[in-house]
């Protein structure tokens, strides 16, 4: 049995702890969660008997932890300032309806949620988040510590840079090129490279406009 800290007490936190209980349940792996680190600012919904605010909390180097926020920003934050500094060891969370090509995690602090589909020679670096109905073609590359929402779809040979978030049901195209540090609107499909740290909008959204 391996007891981990999940960082984060928020919705997401929650989502993940559903995770984390699944491969439980299914006998891959034995987790049991014994914290939830609330960073400052985030609304609670984990349960409250296991909750404790991250800011103050000493762990000791070697604890298993799992991060479970999903704004980008506190992320690195809590990536750099915290886990690295005390020494954790983040784990994996593969949830067992995926199907993961061997080889795919080349890093650490991987979450990937249910039913997804990670192709032949594709590449994960740590910190990842793949949330649920996913796909990620084969011979693609992906960086540290992106937040892919749920439907996000990506061609084969495509090459994803660092700290980036997709909304809901993005599409990459093959053989694109997306930088780093940047933020992509729910439903972009992306046909071409996108450069770092710019964020990505729909002119065509649509916005209800009140009848008279």
């Amino acid at each position: 049995m391996t007891d981990l800290l999940v960082i984060g007490a928020g919705k997401f936190a929650v989502e993940v702890a559903h995770y984390i209980d699944d491969i439980t349940a299914s006998g891959t792996e034995q987790y049991r969660i014994t914290r939830h680190l609330a960073v400052a600012g985030e609304q609670t919904y984990a349960p409250a008997e296991l909750c404790a605010p991250l800011e103050g909390y000493e762990p000791s180097p070697g604890d298993h932890v799992v991060l479970a926020l999903s704004d980008i920003a506190r992320r690195r934050a809590v990536i750099d300032g915290f886990m690295t500094r005390h020494e954790l060891v983040a784990e994996n969370i593969i949830h067992p309806s995926s199907k993961v090509a061997a080889g795919a995690l080349a890093g650490t602090g991987i979450v990937i949620g249910p039913d997804n589909y990670v192709g032949a020679d594709v590449t994960l670096g740590s910190y990842n988040v793949v949330n649920y109905h996913c796909t990620i073609g084969h011979h693609s590359r992906l960086g540290e510590n992106n937040f892919l929402a749920p439907n996000f779809h990506c061609g084969n040979s495509a090459e994803i840079g660092d700290d980036n978030f997709f909304g809901l049901s993005c599409t990459v195209a093959p053989d694109v090129v997306i930088g780093s540090d940047c933020r992509f609107q729910a439903g972009l499909s992306l046909f071409d490279n996108a450069s770092s740290g710019f964020s990505y909008l729909s002119p065509s959204r649509i916005k209800s406009i009140k009848s008279l």
